[in-house]
């Protein structure tokens, strides 16, 4: 899918890419782990497992590991720069009590720093919702940190609305 007015070429992740994409993913897993760490706190081989779940995942037709680049100006050349964003999605079964069966979830979305605010989660969220619709799905999900007001402007002014809130009640194992 080209969004030729940003200049940006959004695709599947190439097995080349993973190690970017996974450290775009980082960038946002970390993020987390600062808010809180009970709820994000990461294992020391987070690099390695983010690795492994990407690659086994990438065929599967009910998964979805997208990047974007920002081409070179000038260029038609695909891969010709360097991974400013990335998303991850999957089908998800839905519990059997509603009137439809399954739904697209994100479960990452990250952009570069020096990209944001230049459109390219938006050209992420609309790959995605293209793809959702040609699973057949009616309704793409996210979650959002309470504390990433950016990432939450973002997805309210895409359309996304809340729907409930995440909530967390630490626990002492006995």
């Amino acid at each position: 899918m080209e969004h030729h007015h940003l200049n940006l070429e959004i695709i599947p992740v190439p097995e080349s890419d993973i190690s970017a994409l996974v450290e775009l993913f980082l960038l946002v897993e970390r993020q987390h782990e600062q808010y809180w760490p009970l709820r994000w706190a990461l294992r020391s081989d987070i690099q390695q497992r983010y690795t492994r779940w990407i690659t086994s995942n990438r065929a599967n037709p009910d998964w979805l590991f997208i990047i974007a680049r920002e081409k070179a100006v000038g260029s038609d050349a695909r891969g010709s720069g360097d991974v400013i964003g990335g998303l991850a999605a999957a089908i998800n079964q839905e519990i059997p009590i509603y009137q439809f069966t399954h739904y697209a979830f994100i479960h990452d979305l990250a952009v570069r720093e020096q990209a944001r605010r230049r459109g390219v989660g938006r050209a992420l969220l609309d790959y995605s919702r293209q793809w959702a619709s040609e699973k057949g799905v009616n309704q793409l999900r996210l979650m959002a940190a309470d504390r990433n007001t950016a990432a939450k402007a973002l997805f309210q002014k895409y359309g996304f609305q809340t729907t409930y809130s995440e909530m967390v009640l630490p626990v002492a194992p006995a």
